[in-house]
């Protein structure tokens, strides 16, 4: 650049204020604020495929709501007694796409007809006693009922929910219509007929068919709503992420020593598509289910193998793992490793790298591309894809013969040379865990391709045997979080039912609808606190906006019944598209509300500003009882176990560490062979790692712990989210969402660095089981090298661990019994993983300096060693492992300083006579020499 070049100006935005229309464009650069012309514009308007979807969505559940109650009203609601029910079931079940929406009706109708038969038998037996029995009986009936409904453990009864409300609503709907608080009794009693419990699962029927149909509908289209058809379109992404994966892996391999610029573009490529592909895959298995179902009732247009799907499916969720594994070991420099521009050690070992696996790779990742394309997306015959199978295990076999070249080039080049052996060990680590990570990568699909599925083995089980399966479950009775939501559920519905029972609340306050009351109970009851609050104040909001469309539209359409279908169409529109998608039960509620406030709910004669005041009173009622029941009997807090679950966390993971360190200083003594192993499956160096750890067992202590490390991070994310949506009244600091956030995700990254540190263990017993008593690489102890890391690692957590025990002595990761400089100060002990990586690095430098330095390492690379390149890529993956999860726990502490400073309270300071004067700072010693040192100093 020039010295008398000017910075262009590129955007003139300076002056927008973001709206539709306004402000200040100018369409020469060079005018100054006097010059400027005011000008209207438009902003660019961005189309986005969310928006697409929300349209689609939209419009998918007004049509359902507008065919279900012209179905059901104009066709005479006197044998369809209960219109708005209909509504509410179909938009419950109706989902994005055919299969789904076909799962969810079945989960609603399976379990209906039982439960509607079992409730109408209730209600006739309650019916023929007097009515004084019946109100005393009622809460006892349905209490028992939210008992069985929650603790069932049945698969199909999912939606428990909606369960339990058909069996109140058949229950305690004839009470509820006998106005017995008036004076003239027999002229206010009325009746639901004997048919009541037909119609009402004939109503939901209906519903469910509606929701259906529109998905049928679609088929006939080009963007048809099914399943096969988006999972296609998903396996179609997933294939384009692995390929610009591994073309970004290719140039990263060609260009490392040689083009930083190029090398560290496609690290950032790697981390993209490694990331992207993990969302897409998942979106992938989500859909899974819903294309089985649609294949077996014949109703894909699409088509599709299902069995190729799910292979497809589970070997990219496999390869998913080695993906992450490559972007952790291209994308994450060691700490204290030098770079490529301040070392030349470092510089040449990367060139040599490059120059053997650059083209391979990219061989390499050409076939590949072609095998997933010969067996996924087209029909190939049999002869082409035997063929395919041996091109790509010839390029698999050329890749591992480079990788074996460029490691004894390099090593070739950095014997006796202890400054270079030390400064290139970690780049050496992070290249054999690179290779290692993409070469099983590659391996996975090869597994699949070439694996043959027996469908004859496979036995179809008969109803009468999974009914008798469902007869021999446990209830689930013994699961707490299961007993206390069918207890408070029980107790709730007991109050509610009240209105219905009580003489004076259902015949003066609430009649006919009392049971709104016992029905928003039954709806809005939820396992987790913060869950059930947050759908508690939905449900009244929704009611209020439903409440005061209903009353626009009584006013406006008084009469015109297809008016007033047509608004209640666009209500059911507007608050789809505008739902949010973190909470849309809001919107879900507010647009079926409208129908059964339009619709007279259970009395069909009731005007609507009769009606929408004692609505808008009972789902008060039934909101505050629940909460009540939530807050007041059964407290119970989702932050109090995030809390608590992330200090658990790193005594867990101590508890690992110290385990682990044990099984491994234990793997050196492991008698081997008198001579080297002929066993085939040695042939292949990887096979100890991708296959036969599996055949070695780990000690009970190593697996409980981590099953229990698992268990303490399952807990905290489960509860996450809940926790952050519970009512802040000042008992407890708030959560932290982006700190604990990230927390979590960091915990999430060290679970896969601890099972990979645990299948790297297995393995190196494995090997030692295999090699020779004389062999060489039994001098270099390495496995007492990795024993004492992990013990180091260990030996920090527990500092770290008698820390918090001391600032968080009722093991809850929330202020009260330390101050916030001790808070920090235990906090900051994290920031000592730094050291431990450093020095874990250090010990690994030394013992490969050693290695370089043997006289016979002749003997463990190349052709001459069986055992030696898998036992050395397993080392390099082990040492990978620990300092991957160094490095986690030391962003924990950032992430847990982040809590501190952003949900901890500020505290108080107290003013005195001194206050003002500036207090002696101590930082190390007793206190009395510090203030003497402190008073002599300000003598002088």
């Amino acid at each position: 650049m020039s010295d008398n070049h000017e910075p262009r100006r590129r955007w003139n935005r300076r002056n927008s204020d973001g709206a539709a229309w306004g402000g200040e464009n100018s369409t020469n650069n060079n005018n100054t604020d006097d010059q400027r012309t005011r000008s209207y514009y438009r902003e660019p308007v961005q189309i986005s495929a969310e928006f697409r979807e929300r349209i689609a969505a939209a419009a998918r559940a007004s049509i359902v709501t507008l065919t279900t109650f012209s179905l059901i009203v104009f066709s005479g609601q006197e044998v369809l007694p209960v219109a708005w029910i209909g509504n509410v079931f179909a938009i419950s079940v109706l989902k994005p796409t055919l299969g789904d929406t076909f799962l969810s009706a079945r989960d609603v109708f399976v379990p209906m007809v039982p439960v509607a038969l079992i409730s109408w038998a209730v209600s006739a037996a309650l019916s023929v006693s007097s009515t004084e029995v019946y109100r005393i009986v009622l809460p006892f009936v349905v209490a028992l009922a939210a008992m069985v409904v929650f603790l069932c453990p049945w698969p199909h009864l999912t939606m428990k929910n909606l369960m339990l409300l058909i069996f109140y609503l058949v229950v305690s709907n004839p009470l509820s219509m006998k106005n017995v608080a008036t004076e003239d009794v027999s002229s206010s009693i009325q009746d639901v007929g004997p048919f009541f419990v037909p119609a009402l699962v004939g109503t939901i029927c209906i519903g469910l068919l509606v929701s259906l149909m529109v998905h049928v509908v679609m088929m006939k289209f080009a963007r048809s709503t099914t399943a096969s058809r988006q999972v296609l379109i998903l396996m179609r992404q997933v294939s384009h992420e692995t390929n610009q994966l591994l073309l970004s892996l290719t140039r990263y391999m060609q260009s490392i020593g040689k083009d930083s610029d190029v090398a560290r573009q496609a690290r950032t490529l790697i981390d993209f598509h490694t990331r992207r592909r993990s969302r897409i895959i998942k979106r992938l298995g989500d859909y899974l289910p819903a294309v089985r179902t649609e294949s077996k009732l014949g109703l894909s247009n699409e088509g599709i193998d299902i069995d190729a799907v799910e292979a497809f499916a589970s070997c990219a969720k496999k390869q998913q793992k080695h993906a992450e594994l490559v972007q952790a070991a291209t994308t994450q420099t060691l700490l204290g490793e030098d770079y490529t521009s301040k070392n030349s050690h470092v510089r040449e070992v990367k060139e040599i790298v490059s120059e053997n696996l650059g083209y391979v790779l990219e061989r390499l990742a050409l076939e590949y591309s072609k095998s997933e394309t010969v067996f996924f997306f087209i029909n190939a015959s049999k002869e082409d894809k035997e063929q395919i199978i041996h091109d790509l295990q010839h390029s698999m076999d050329e890749y591992l013969q480079a990788m074996r070249q460029a490691i004894h080039d390099a090593e070739a080049l950095l014997q006796n040379n202890d400054d270079a052996s030390r400064s290139t060990a970690g780049p050496m680590i992070r290249v054999r865990v690179t290779f290692l990570a993409l070469f099983s990568f590659i391996h996975e699909l090869r597994d699949v391709v070439s694996a043959t599925k027996d469908k004859s083995d496979k036995v179809t089980e008969t109803a009468i045997a999974r009914l008798l399966s469902c007869l021999k479950m446990k209830w689930l009775w013994k699961d707490i979080s299961k007993r206390r939501l069918a207890t408070k559920t029980a107790v709730g519905l007991s109050l509610a039912s009240l209105w219905v029972s009580i003489p004076y609340l259902n015949g003066h306050l609430a009649y006919t609808h009392s049971v709104w009351v016992g029905i928003t109970v039954a709806t809005i009851s939820l396992e987790k606190t913060g869950a059930a609050y947050t759908k508690a104040l939905d449900r009244l909001w929704g009611t209020l906006i439903a409440a005061a469309y209903s009353l626009l539209i009584g006013k406006v359409f008084h009469v015109n019944a297809i008016a007033k279908l047509l608004a209640l169409t666009l209500i059911t529109f507007v608050s789809t598209l505008l739902s949010n998608p973190n909470r849309p039960y809001a919107s879900r509620y507010a647009a079926t509300s409208v129908g059964s406030i339009l619709y007279g709910s259970f009395d069909n004669k009731m005007l609507v500003d009769d009606y929408v005041p004692t609505r808008i009173m009972l789902i008060f009622v039934g909101v505050t009882i629940f909460l009540f029941v939530e807050l007041i009997i059964f407290p119970r807090s989702s932050r109090t176990i995030v809390q608590s679950s992330t200090v658990q966390l790193f005594e867990d993971l101590e508890q690992f560490f110290y385990q682990s360190s044990k099984s491994c200083s234990v793997i050196s003594s492991v008698s081997g062979k008198d001579k080297e192993s002929n066993d085939k499956d040695f042939v292949d160096p990887l096979w100890m790692l991708r296959h036969g750890h599996k055949e070695i067992d780990v000690t009970s202590s190593l697996r409980d712990s981590v099953s229990a490390v698992k268990n303490t991070f399952a807990l905290a994310k489960v509860e996450m989210r809940p926790g952050t949506l519970e009512p802040s009244l000042g008992m407890n600091v708030s959560l932290d969402d982006v700190g604990y956030d990230r927390l979590l995700s960091e915990s999430e990254n060290m679970i896969v660095q601890i099972d990979l540190l645990v299948v790297t263990l297995q393995s190196l017993r494995g090997y030692y089981c295999q090699i020779s008593k004389e062999h060489p690489v039994r001098d270099l102890q390495w496995p007492s090298l990795v024993s004492a890391s992990l013990l180091r690692i260990a030996q920090q957590l527990s500092e770290i661990s008698d820390e918090f025990r001391l600032v968080f002595p009722h093991g809850l990761f929330r202020p009260g019994a330390s101050n916030i400089t001790q808070i920090i100060g235990a906090v900051s002990l994290f920031r000592r993983f730094a050291q431990v990586r450093l020095s874990i690095l250090a010990d690994v430098e030394d013992r490969h300096a050693s290695y370089l330095d043997l006289d016979d390492i002749d003997r463990l690379s190349g052709e001459g060693a069986r055992h030696t390149p898998g036992f050395r890529l397993t080392l390099a993956l082990a040492v990978s492992a620990m300092l991957g999860v160094a490095q986690g726990l030391q962003n924990c502490g950032r992430h847990l300083e982040r809590i501190v400073e952003s949900s901890f309270p500020l505290e108080e300071v107290k003013c005195d006579e001194n206050y003002g004067h500036t207090a002696a700072i101590q930082f190390g010693g007793s206190g009395d020499s510090n203030d003497s040192q402190s008073s002599s100093t300000l003598n002088r």
